[in-house]
């Protein structure tokens, strides 16, 4: 049996519709993505202008902190200095601290927070005492295995020897490492080079801080970094320049009394023992046990700059670290030793 297709006449006219309504639903697929890019294409724009802007606000704050420095070393500032009273030096005027508080430098599109910390206010990691460092590392919080792995690997680390402390690590540890590495066998050349060691893992090397109700950070842990140096004098340290957190963990002073001595200091810097104790009668209990660890000047021109920058409009920020020597014999009056930029 024979089948007969019939075809019925179409409407040109519907024809044309469909290929219309088709071509329309392509278009605007078409200026759809095309738009989308460009959005995406501005908001990096956007971004990368904002990024550039906030870095040179933190250049910005670096510089700001170097000139600062350079007039504390300066004899002539000093003693321009030393000549106004107290109440005739606005806040803006006075002398910044070298202890790690911040100062805050505004710009007409953001803010930059400013912290600098005299590297004489830590201890050397290079120089420091087996017997002391095993008291800051159980003082952090770590104790037997971990505290005996970290303290026996950075002896071991500076040692010139291949032999072993009961808990370290030497050559043959490290070459067993996936990525392997030379022992340095020899002093550390920068407080980074701590992550190379054994047990010093980047938590206890950077500590921990988390975000606390009025949206600031707040430290958790100290890190390694907030305590040790390769620039310092040993193990003693600048009462006017070590953080909180070293006189608590470095020396053992409770933290009350640790923020007296920095409430103290930021009216005015210790000028010797009787000064000290006579401010912060608080460390009179404690004078024996820790004032072999304690100075009062030092002329370490070493210091750490830390500088956050963020807009006024956003959350973007950018970080800057860097270490500094102020030294009026070079071009400019300092060199910078270090400088990092911190991924925020």
């Amino acid at each position: 049996m024979t089948k007969e297709l019939k075809f019925h006449n179409l409407n040109p006219n519907g024809v044309v519709l469909v290929i219309v309504l088709w071509v329309i639903t392509i278009l605007s697929v078409i200026v759809l993505e095309f738009c989308f890019a460009m959005r995406t294409e501005m908001n990096l724009t956007k971004n990368f202008k904002e990024d550039i802007e906030c870095y040179a606000m933190a250049e910005g704050g670096i510089e700001r902190a170097i000139l600062e420095l350079i007039y504390k070393n300066d004899l002539m500032v000093q003693t321009i200095r030393k000549t106004l009273k107290q109440e005739d030096t606005s806040s803006k005027d006075k002398e910044w601290l070298t202890d790690g508080r911040p100062y805050t430098l505004s710009y007409s599109n953001g803010t930059c927070e400013i912290r600098i910390m005299g590297e004489g206010g830590k201890l050397n990691i290079n120089r420091i005492s087996e017997a002391f460092l095993r008291r800051i590392i159980g003082n952090l919080g770590l104790e037997d295995e971990k505290r005996d792995i970290i303290v026996d690997s950075i002896l071991d680390w500076r040692d010139p020897d291949d032999f072993y402390r009961l808990n370290g690590a030497e050559n043959d540890y490290y070459q067993s490492l996936k990525e392997p590495y030379q022992c340095k066998n020899g002093n550390l050349d920068s407080i980074e080079e701590l992550l190379l060691i054994r047990g010093v893992i980047p938590e206890i090397f950077y500590g921990k801080s988390s975000i606390g109700e009025n949206g600031e950070a707040k430290v958790d842990q100290v890190g390694l970094r907030d305590i040790f140096s390769i620039y310092s004098i040993g193990e003693q340290i600048d009462i006017n320049s070590a953080t909180p957190f070293l006189l608590r963990y470095g020396l053992g002073i409770p933290e009350d009394i640790s923020q007296l001595i920095y409430n103290a200091r930021g009216e005015k810097p210790f000028e010797n023992q009787a000064d000290l104790l006579r401010r912060v009668p608080e460390i009179n209990p404690l004078w024996q046990d820790i004032s072999r660890f304690i100075l009062f000047r030092t002329n370490i021109p070493y210091y750490t700059i830390e500088v956050k920058a963020k807009k006024k409009e956003g959350k973007l920020l950018r970080g800057v670290k860097t270490i500094v020597k102020i030294d009026p014999r070079e071009e400019k009056g300092y060199k910078i030793i270090q400088w990092i930029d911190v991924a925020r």
